[in-house]
């Protein structure tokens, strides 16, 4: 029978590597559609397939505690996506994506620390590698992210420019809002799984569609996708809208895993293997964009594997 720490390491792994599918299936549909839509229509459809399965799978509507918690994951990590493509959209990509990787593992690993107790030495030595790992493997070029290189956002409303403009400051929001996503969801783990990820839907397509509201005047395509009504606009809607679904499908099976994560050991163990995620978007670019990955993203992933073994 397998051992809880050897299902926790599994379950973190496999959990990242489909959330690093959901990035790249992402960054590519963000070619074609305005991110606002992008997140309205793949948190939109995992929201309906999970309202669909939740009650043939599971026990009836948990309590109003789960749906809570589940709930606020949602909004942190929706607030969390839109900083973090409007700061990739301003520039300094590497450095937003390490800054917003780091906080999204340090919180968890913190708030674990508080609330269970400290890890085992060995696994606190696991915790620095990966961090370090995950610093190389976010910062190791400006163009082997497949969500990093394809989104260039219009500028925001006047009103907010001064703000949006500072790429740290929106990482920095971006990685608490990731990291708050986790806590959120961990806090959100009891009875049954599929109703606290319908919860986090919920508040994450709040989020969606109220930024679009607000910050892209609701615009479905990139302005490179051509008039509506043409043959370049119904071909940027009809893919970007399977990609999509798609990314949406791989991000919440993402969550499924990392729920059942935190289930079988600690929250902190959890969230530092799926944070390792990024590898996962860097090896399909190279698979299928055919990109190649720099030395210093090389080397973080060596280091990402000798942080495996000392957390599991």
């Amino acid at each position: 029978m397998i051992s809880p720490a050897a299902a926790t390491t599994a379950f973190g792994l496999t959990a990242a590597a489909i959330w690093g599918a959901a990035d790249f299936l992402g960054g590519v549909a963000a070619r074609r559609l305005q991110v606002f839509w992008l997140l309205a229509i793949s948190h939109g459809f995992s929201l309906l397939g999970l309202l669909v399965l939740a009650p043939w799978l599971g026990p009836a509507i948990p309590g109003s505690r789960i749906l809570f918690f589940g709930f606020l994951s949602g909004v942190a990590g929706g607030i969390a996506l839109l900083t973090f493509y409007y700061a990739l959209a301003l520039g300094a990509m590497g450095m937003t994506a390490s800054v917003t990787g780091l906080l999204t593992a340090a919180l968890p690993v913190i708030f674990t620390a508080l609330t269970v107790g400290a890890p085992a030495p060995q696994q606190i030595a696991g915790f620095c590698l990966a961090a370090v790992a995950i610093w190389m493997i976010s910062a190791g070029g400006e163009s082997t992210s497949a969500a990093a290189a394809s989104v260039h956002q219009k500028t925001p409303p006047h009103g907010l420019r001064a703000l949006l403009e500072s790429r740290l400051l929106m990482a920095i929001i971006s990685g608490i809002g990731f990291g708050l996503f986790l806590i959120f969801l961990r806090l959100a783990n009891g009875g049954e799984l599929l109703w606290p990820l319908a919860a986090s839907r919920v508040g994450s397509l709040a989020m969606a569609l109220g930024g679009g509201v607000l910050f892209s005047r609701t615009q479905l395509t990139r302005e490179s996708a051509g008039a509506p009504g043409s043959t370049d606009w119904r071909r940027a809607v009809w893919t970007g809208g399977l990609l999509a679904v798609a990314a949406g499908v791989c991000d919440t099976s993402g969550n499924f895993l990392f729920l059942a994560a935190t289930r079988t050991g600690r929250l902190d163990v959890a969230a530092m293997l799926a944070s390792l995620y990024p590898a996962g978007t860097i090896l399909l670019a190279v698979w299928l964009l055919h990109e190649r990955t720099t030395r210093r993203q090389t080397f973080g992933m060596v280091l990402a594997l000798v942080a495996v073994v000392l957390i599991s």
